[in-house]
């Protein structure tokens, strides 16, 4: 199963907004790589994809939970603890 999380900044409150900001631009996302080879593999392992838009620039990233920086596990965790998120849970290849 995939889940997937959504937060827009329209949808927060001032602060939270600015938290955002600083907790995408702590994680790096804009300038990693579009994903990251495995220290190791592990086949129970899991695998995040992030899409970040900022100031008309879109980059997504895929990581696995090995490759996955603390600032990228800090904005995950952060992103999943906002109230105003989307979260929905899909089928794999789902949309």
């Amino acid at each position: 199963m995939v889940t997937r999380t959504e937060l827009a900044t329209e949808a927060l409150s001032e602060d939270d907004a600015r938290k955002l900001r600083e907790k995408v631009e702590q994680a790096g996302v804009l300038a990693m790589p579009e994903s990251l080879p495995p220290a190791e593999p592990h086949p129970d392992e899991l695998n995040y994809e992030l899409t970040v838009e900022h100031e008309g620039r879109e980059r997504t990233v895929r990581l696995s939970e090995s490759t996955l920086p603390e600032e990228v596990r800090s904005l995950i965790a952060w992103a999943d603890s906002v109230s105003e998120r989307e979260h929905r849970i899909e089928p794999p290849g789902g949309s």
